[in-house]
């Protein structure tokens, strides 16, 4: 019985000190066809975006440019239990049946960038990219004289941004005036540019404008068209990111380049507004904006480098406040564990105690029928002897 009571005494201190339950902790798998300064900067926007949601953790994988290894990303991610794919797709035709099993089975899907062929997909995010060709046809039309030509730089056939990219672009240069010469691929790789540009401009000596789908290979169409004396030759690209395309501008490398939004922070949103069941757009374009040339490339590189400024402060931030939430719960678990083990000394004492009242009572009742027996024994002594 009074083991009995102790275990129920122990259970009633400890369940109260360990009936935290942890919150869950949402895994979140993202996926990147390929690794360029572009996604470099969108993934410091997921990676800064992360840090103000405690409960959740991401993981990025880059398949560099390989649907294969994208492929094989795409299943760790289910494998390894993560609640939510964020994936940006190299190539629309390969990717499509993988992300439409992964849909299928249950787990939500975010598009981004990119997009896959059909809508096995829990939500999309991306800019529209037939317009951004449009606005880049616009911009060169405006620095060109009537019946400017032009050489296309192709980003990877099949990729849904490349090819949308080529349709705004050449429908809209064509519409007024302009000539597309060529249009060939470079797979989003300034070395590749290099080599289709060199033989380009050996073929057509007439050339006003090259037009990039990426900053990396505008550049190589660069530096090919500045070695072979074609100076004139006004150079378009895409994506703007800070260190490349912003940079690439700023130094007259290239005449121009075209904001491509990143927008981790809002993907990281939407993907926790899936898990959380709140309200989240299904498809997002995302809005373009104006070209990146001379008159403004300086300010913009003077903002990132003031953002990446406060991003390190705001690393250097949290980091302390975990430190101090760790020492603290550290803290909080020793004194709950010494509140624990002072109770149960307390419960210890008072069973003990107990103990010792029950057999001294006990002690006192055997004293007592002892005399009630002698008692007893004296008197049927008494009547013996009367007898």
């Amino acid at each position: 019985m009074l083991r009995k009571t102790f275990y129920i005494f122990l259970l009633a201190v400890l369940l109260p000190l360990c009936g935290c339950v942890e919150s869950k902790i949402y895994k979140i798998g993202v996926s990147q066809c390929s690794q360029d300064d572009w996604r470099n900067k969108m993934n410091d926007e997921i990676n800064r975006e992360i840090m103000f949601h405690e409960d959740a953790v991401v993981e990025i994988r880059s398949a560099d440019d390989s649907s294969e290894k994208q492929i094989r990303d795409i299943r760790y991610f289910v494998d390894n239990g993560f609640d939510i794919l964020i994936v940006s797709p190299n190539e629309a035709a390969a990717l499509t049946p993988i992300i439409k099993e992964v849909y299928e089975s249950g787990m939500p899907v975010v598009i981004f960038d990119r997009n896959i062929n059909g809508d096995t997909y829990t939500a999309r995010i991306g800019a529209n990219d037939v317009a951004l060709g449009g606005s880049a046809a616009h911009y060169a039309l405006h620095l060109l004289d009537k019946g400017a030509k032009a050489i296309e730089i192709f980003g990877l056939r099949g990729s849904t941004p490349a090819e949308d990219r080529h349709e705004g672009f050449v429908k809209e240069f064509e519409a007024h005036g302009g000539t597309v010469l060529a249009s060939v691929a470079a797979d989003w790789r300034q070395e590749d540019a290099e080599l289709v540009v060199d033989s380009l401009l050996k073929i057509y000596d007439d050339v006003d404008l090259i037009y990039a789908h990426n900053d990396r290979m505008a550049i190589g169409a660069s530096e090919v068209a500045r070695r072979l004396g074609r100076d004139e030759i006004k150079i378009i690209g895409i994506d703007a990111a800070p260190e490349i395309g912003i940079r690439a501008v700023a130094d007259s490398v290239i005449d121009a380049t075209f904001l491509y939004p990143t927008e981790g922070n809002r993907v990281i949103r939407t993907a926790l507004a899936i898990l959380k069941n709140r309200p989240y757009e299904r498809e997002t374009l995302l809005p373009l904006s104006s070209p990146v040339d001379l008159s403004n490339a300086d300010i913009l590189l003077l903002m990132n480098e003031t953002l990446k400024e406060e991003t390190g402060k705001m690393q250097i931030l949290k980091n302390r406040i975990d430190d101090y939430w760790a020492q603290h719960s550290s803290q909080t678990s020793l004194f709950y564990a010494s509140v624990a083990i002072i109770i149960l000394l307390f419960g210890v004492g008072f069973l003990l105690l107990r103990a010792y009242w029950q057999r001294t009572r006990h002690q006192e009742e055997l004293l007592a029928q002892n005399h009630l027996l002698q008692e007893e024994r004296d008197k049927q002594k008494l009547l013996n002897e009367q007898l």
